[in-house]
């Protein structure tokens, strides 16, 4: 009858010293910037994908996938982005949408949303860049330069 006890108490397969690992939780990858908001003139501002008001943008800012960047009248940002460079010029009044990105392999992608206004795009490679530009009537992808009103 004691020996039946002791065998119970210990887990199976482990001695007395050692217990089962535990089990570890899958962690999220860290959001990666997909760009930054430069030469920002007049009232720019931002919607976090996680947010539910806007907030004044400042130079420099992250943008990740999801985020809303929106210009007032007479105010301009540039939206420069992380992974190859390229520039978005939006014009005043305008609305865009940090697009998700779906990579393909030996090509740097980026998507954006326009629901108002005006953007100016350049890629610095476009051989190896592409910009795809959604409307709520159109998408425009493009290697070289898209002006899109």
């Amino acid at each position: 009858m004691l020996l039946a006890l002791a065998l119970s108490a210990s887990p199976l397969g482990c001695t007395d010293d050692e217990t089962p690992p535990a089990p570890v939780a899958p962690s999220r990858p860290t959001p990666q910037p997909r760009a930054h908001l430069r030469g920002l003139k007049g009232d720019v501002q931002i919607k976090r994908a996680t947010a539910d008001d806007w907030s004044a943008a400042h130079e420099g800012l992250p943008l990740f996938e999801n985020d809303k960047v929106r210009t007032e009248a007479n105010a301009l940002a540039d939206l420069v982005f992380a992974n190859d460079g390229g520039t978005v010029h939006l014009g005043a009044d305008s609305l865009i949408g940090v697009a998700e990105t779906r990579p393909r392999p030996g090509q740097q992608r980026t998507d954006l949303t326009v629901l108002r206004g005006r953007i100016d795009a350049e890629l610095e490679q476009p051989s190896t860049q592409s910009l795809s530009v959604t409307t709520p009537a159109a998408t425009i992808q493009a290697g070289r330069e898209i002006v899109f009103q």
